[in-house]
């Protein structure tokens, strides 16, 4: 059995969440790379950069939220919830671009003994993505974790690296007003690194789930549990899951009392389907029922 829409749902958080993220890393990619144009400071170009590669993240993940929510149709009878992970992996291979080019700057900068002007209107841009992306991290994680969306917790993983990154250039900006502005290029070696490693584990958190990784064992122990509990089920046992994208398809045999008639057995096997089927990150269940 599959998730099938049954009525028009209510505006969907995560494409509300995603459309402000697009919103807000466009208006920091203007700020700091304005300050990387007027001071020279390799940091705000590397945070400018990670507030590019944040805004096409948030464009892939709101496109995957979109498409991901239309039903199964004739061409994808299993629906569309690969979206959010081709769209995570499109985001890694541009973190990964993006990385390289920021190491590079800031290693022709140190080379050539590149020297930023430090005002404080560049320490109050780095100021400004702590700010605004510590509040992005809040709201996406608590609603992520309410409905349990991938692309919710994407967000809030990506705002709260930024959040750090930040930090980092705050860092930067002090040591260089303390007399080694040198440091400037310096750290922006280091927020070049953590672009590209947040690549390369995004990457490979969605290979997993492209290839049908399992979920983890906690969240199968309380599918099992789920099903177990649905009435008329003796017990409940031998559970496969896999990832459909940012879903999970499941098989669980249920086992029910011998003395009851196939249509009663066949009732309670689509109990249990329907039961799996109202978490959100569940998209197809089937319960092959037994009496042994």
């Amino acid at each position: 059995m599959r998730k099938v829409p049954s009525q028009p749902r209510r505006p969907d958080p995560a494409a509300r969440i995603t459309a402000l993220s697009v919103v807000l890393s466009l208006g920091l990619l203007a700020v700091l790379f304005a300050a990387y144009w007027v001071y020279d400071s390799q940091l705000a170009l590397a945070q400018a950069a990670d507030s590019t590669s944040d805004v096409f993240t948030a464009l892939a993940l709101g496109w995957a939220v979109r498409v991901g929510a239309q039903p199964p149709d004739e061409n994808h009878p299993f629906g569309h919830y690969s979206a959010q992970p081709i769209a995570a992996l499109f985001t890694a291979m541009l973190a990964g671009a993006l990385a390289v080019s920021v190491a590079r700057e800031a290693i022709g900068a140190i080379m050539g003994g590149a020297i930023p002007r430090l005002d404080w209107p560049l320490a109050g841009a780095f100021a400004l993505k702590v700010v605004a992306k510590t509040a992005l991290a809040r709201w996406a994680g608590a609603q992520g974790r309410r409905l349990r969306s991938p692309a919710l917790r994407a967000i809030a993983v990506d705002a709260r690296n930024d959040v750090l990154v930040g930090l980092v250039g705050l860092v930067g900006f002090g040591a260089a007003r303390l007399g080694w502005p040198g440091l400037d290029a310096w750290i922006a070696l280091p927020v070049a690194v953590w672009v590209g490693v947040a690549g390369v584990l995004l990457g490979m958190e969605n290979v997993r789930m492209l290839m049908g990784e399992a979920p983890e064992d906690d969240r199968q122990r309380e599918l099992l549990a789920m099903a177990r509990a649905v009435p008329g089920v003796v017990d409940a046992h031998s559970l496969r899951a896999r990832s459909a994208g940012a879903k999970i398809a499941l098989w669980v045999q249920v086992k029910v009392d011998p003395e009851l008639s196939i249509r009663a057995g066949h009732d309670i096997g689509e109990a249990v389907e329907r039961r799996l089927l109202e978490e959100d990150d569940v998209c197809e269940a089937v319960a092959h029922v037994d009496v042994e």
